[in-house]
Parts: C-alpha cells; sequence; structure tokens
C-alpha cells in the first residue's frame, strides 16, 4: 500500500535528515518544482556535488534506482546510493533541459535524445530484473481506455479509439526485441552535464518493445502538431528518429497513435476533455503514418 502524497511530504524531513546523515552530506536549497519528489543539491563529503532525490512511494517509481544502477551511467546519471525511494545521485552541471533549448533545430534535439536512449537499450535486460513488461501495462491501459470510453463517453472517434487501444494489445507481442525502456523520455528528462554533453534523469523503468518509449520525444519537442503541415512536420520527425534509433518508422507512429489514444482517455478521466480532444486530433495524425 502506496503511502498518500500528504503523508509522504510530512515524512520528507525526517527522510532528508536520515539521508544526510547516513551519507555525511551537506544540503542545500530544495529545486523547485517536481510533484511527487523532494530534490536537494548536497554536498559530499570529499566535497563533490551531487543530488539528493527523496521520491513519493509509488508504482512508476518503484525500480528507478535498478534501472539507473543497471545503465552504471551510460547515457543516464549515475546512481551514487540508494534508500528505498531515496536516491543519492551524479550531479548534472548544468543541468539544462534539452525541452529548453529552443535554440537547437528539432531535429538536432530529437537526435540527441534518441541517441541516449539507444545506448541505454544497447545493455541488454538483466536476469531476473525487477521490472515490469510494457506488454502488461499497455494491456491494462487499454482496458482502462475502453472502459473509460464506454463509461464516460466522450464525444472521440470510436474507430480512432479502439484502433489505439488495438495497437496498446498488439504492439508489444510483434516486438522484434526486448530491452529496459526509460519509461518516460520526455524532452525535460535530458539534462546538459559535464561528464557527458547530455544525461538522462528520471526513468520509470519497464522491459519491452524500444519504440515504446520514442513517443514523448516526437510530440514534445517544441509542438510539430501546430505547424502549418502537421502531417509533414511528423512524418520528418519519424524519419528522424528511425533514423537515429534503427525502430521502423511505422512502429513509432502506432506507438504514438497508441499512447495518444489512451492519454486522451486518461485526460477525460480526470475532467480535462479539452486535453483529450486535442489528444485525440494529434492522433489522428500519426495514425496517418502508421499503416
Amino acid at each position: 500500500m502506496w503511502p498518500t502524497e500528504q503523508d509522504w511530504r510530512a515524512s520528507v524531513p525526517r527522510l532528508l535528515a536520515r539521508a544526510v546523515e547516513r551519507w555525511d552530506l551537506r544540503p542545500g536549497e530544495p529545486y523547485a518544482g517536481g510533484s511527487v519528489s523532494h530534490v536537494v543539491p548536497v554536498r559530499l563529503p570529499d566535497g563533490g556535488d551531487a543530488v539528493l532525490k527523496l521520491s513519493l512511494p509509488h508504482r512508476e517509481a518503484e525500480h528507478e534506482a535498478a534501472a539507473l544502477a543497471w545503465w552504471d551511467g551510460t547515457g543516464a546519471v549515475r546512481l551514487l546510493a540508494v534508500d528505498p525511494f531515496v536516491l543519492l545521485l551524479e550531479h548534472c552541471d548544468p543541468g539544462t533541459r534539452l525541452v529548453e533549448r529552443d535554440d537547437l533545430p528539432a531535429a538536432d534535439r530529437l537526435r540527441t535524445a534518441a541517441g541516449l536512449l539507444t545506448r541505454l537499450w544497447a545493455t541488454g535486460v538483466p536476469d531476473d530484473h525487477p521490472f515490469e513488461c510494457v506488454a502488461d501495462v499497455a494491456a491494462e491501459w487499454a482496458a482502462l481506455a475502453d472502459a473509460r470510453m464506454r463509461e464516460l463517453a466522450p464525444p472521440f472517434d470510436p474507430g480512432l479509439v479502439r484502433r489505439g487501444t488495438d495497437l496498446l494489445r498488439t504492439l508489444p507481442r510483434s516486438a522484434a526485441r526486448s530491452v529496459v525502456v526509460h519509461g518516460d523520455a520526455n524532452p525535460g528528462n535530458v539534462l546538459a552535464a559535464r561528464r557527458e554533453p547530455w544525461l538522462v534523469i528520471d526513468p520509470k523503468p519497464m522491459v519491452g518493445d524500444p519504440a515504446y518509449d520514442l513517443c514523448p520525444l516526437l510530440v514534445q519537442v517544441d509542438d510539430p502538431f501546430r505547424a502549418d503541415d502537421p502531417l509533414r512536420a511528423v512524418r520528418h520527425r519519424v524519419a528522424v528518429l528511425a533514423d537515429a534509433t534503427g525502430e521502423p518508422e511505422d512502429r513509432i507512429a502506432a506507438w504514438c497513435t497508441a499512447r495518444l489514444v489512451e492519454s486522451a482517455l486518461w485526460s477525460v478521466s480526470r475532467g480535462a476533455l479539452d486535453d483529450g480532444l486535442d489528444a485525440m486530433r494529434r492522433a489522428a495524425v500519426t495514425d496517418r503514418l502508421a499503416t
């Protein structure tokens, strides 16, 4: 049973004090933001810089440390030490998020992030890993989306919803390979660093189809759906990601359709119909490239 956010936040001072004592840290002022984490810059006993991350215990955060330990700094921030849901991490300096680098062409940002992902995927899958499977999680999402469509009856194209939920069920089973996916590879989770130019942070790891990871990059490195010709813009991004990762273009587009439909039904379940309608408009674009 996971704690409520309120109970967890009440425990943060105690958890922080325990970590500071255990690892002999000197904490600074917490970073702003972080709805499900409390992140603090710290000074190590040897004078080096690090980051202490206290996470709200929940399903998606349960195996973050295991993924970072497996990757061991290969394209990702390095894990220095761990207590359950308390991570001592390599400090990324200057820490600029890739999403903020709008001075760089979108294609360059896509290639940067995709290159990091391919390195994560290349590490393989550990024996006796603790990670959930993309196939199982996607099947859960498909069932939830079907139920939300039936019970909430939003004004969505039922054919496109069926297409999205079918893809959630079938794409994981047709994958050519299985890797440890990042799980939340949006450009806000790619930071400028010193050890390498860029590193990924904040994984929500699973094991399964690598193409699953690419939708957040395609839709969140600025907004291709606001282009004068959205289909052309999205087609170009799919091609860039396919070239950078070796994943088939139709699978990248199909995962975008599946995840956008799931997101649309999730938004409706939270009372955000306009967000759901926007996600469905985007899914209609990506679906034209998925067949």
